[in-house]
């Protein structure tokens, strides 16, 4: 009678143990499975953080380069205009001879007719 108990309660263990490390197993997996679930959710936040910013970083070089090609361009405006400018003071300066001698000749002219009238 006590070994009949004793096989009985053994085979219960035995049954207890292998559900336990059944359920130790699938717990097991499960926390596998959970675990893999966040580190997937952390990795894509980080991936997508990363292609931000390379995407940022390409946007830079390019706003970089558009900024120098500008201040080239504005560096060729400025001697253009320094030209033009310097250009416009010369013909400034060409225009005031030319009515300076304008005015000189015409005051000999007038002298001129003058002297002679007079001698007339």
């Amino acid at each position: 009678m006590f070994s009949g108990l004793l096989q009985e309660h053994q085979r219960k263990v035995a049954e207890y143990r292998a559900k336990v490390d059944k359920h130790r197993s699938e717990a097991t997996q499960h926390a596998n499975k959970l675990s893999d679930a966040l580190v997937d959710t952390v990795n894509s936040g980080v991936a997508e953080a990363f292609q931000t910013q390379k995407v940022v970083e390409q946007e830079a070089r390019s706003l970089q380069s558009q900024a120098n090609k500008f201040s080239k361009q504005t560096q060729q405006w400025i001697a253009a205009i320094t030209t033009f400018d310097n250009a416009l003071k010369e013909l400034g300066d060409f225009e005031n001879y030319v009515r300076t001698l304008e005015w000189e000749i015409q005051t000999v002219s007038d002298a001129l007719e003058r002297v002679s009238t007079e001698d007339r």
